[in-house]
């Protein structure tokens, strides 16, 4: 039984190891250029995955990866002025990330955007 533990005990803290470094090598590229870690980034706060959950730093996140081109980016952070997550309601806002993605070909952009304006 104590063995199981320890071993469980070491598996955990070898995953949280390679998580934390996981986030910081997304930051390093994402400071670097790197707009898919950007976005990448954002998502994990948005949802919590391998950090702590904090909404405001996905929508950094977000945005460096939309002003850099990431469609997917701009997707997301579209929904999150729209749906109020991590900030007030803008509509306004919600339609320039969404027609940005729409832009970019993503199409889930433009529907959402058509959505908002009707």
């Amino acid at each position: 039984m104590i063995r199981l533990f320890t071993s469980l005990l070491l598996f955990l803290c070898v995953n949280v190891g390679a998580a934390n470094t996981n986030v910081e090598s997304y930051k390093q590229s994402c400071d670097g250029g790197d707009v898919f870690s950007c976005g990448l980034l954002g998502s994990m706060y948005q949802w919590g995955d391998g950090v702590g959950h904090d909404a405001l730093k996905a929508i950094d996140f977000y945005e460096k990866g939309c002003v850099g081109g990431a469609g997917y980016s701009c997707l997301m952070l579209g929904g999150m002025y729209g749906e109020g997550l991590g900030v007030q309601p803008n509509i306004s806002e919600a339609l320039k990330f969404l027609d940005m993605a729409c832009e970019m070909k993503i199409e889930a952009g433009c529907v959402k955007s058509k959505w908002l304006r009707n």
